[in-house]
């Protein structure tokens, strides 16, 4: 298993991953459909450039994703991270590769001096089973405000 950040060398073998990803559970995705030309071309807007996506790669395929970015606050320097999203394929799942992605998401966390991570989690058996083994995590049902401009 290898970590490759997300970039315009491997945004090909990204878009086959979202298509399988897409095409095996629909229910689990985020967006109705599937935009290649938006996605070649957010990787070089400046506005994603905060975004990052680290990609679990297994013999030249991408087999999961954890994408982020990285925020913080002026008034008392706090730096975060807020996890948008982490999605295994199924096949390859209970086979410890979104642990390892956490791990790669910790890493580069530290090169940046980030003091925490968080992310709306899914609250699946199957997500708390696997967010209930983080160490020095906390699991809550915090309600939150969503407004769409």
């Amino acid at each position: 298993m290898t970590f490759e950040f997300l970039n315009p060398g491997n945004v090909d073998r990204y878009i086959a991953y979202l298509k399988k990803a897409m095409l095996d559970e629909p229910e689990k995705m985020t967006a109705e459909s599937l935009d290649e030309t938006g996605i070649r071309e957010r990787l070089g807007d400046p506005f994603y450039q905060h975004t990052k996506s680290i990609l679990a790669m297994e013999n030249d395929l991408v087999v999961g994703r954890i994408e982020y970015h990285f925020y913080g606050c002026m008034q008392d320097g706090y730096r975060m991270a807020y996890v948008d999203w982490v999605y295994v394929l199924k096949e390859y799942r209970h086979r410890g590769i979104a642990q390892q992605l956490f791990r790669e998401l910790e890493k580069d966390c530290a090169r940046n001096r980030i003091f925490q991570y968080y992310l709306i989690r899914a609250t699946n058996e199957e997500a708390d089973s696997f967010y209930r083994q983080f160490q020095n995590a906390q699991l809550s049902s915090e309600p939150f405000l969503r407004r769409y401009l």
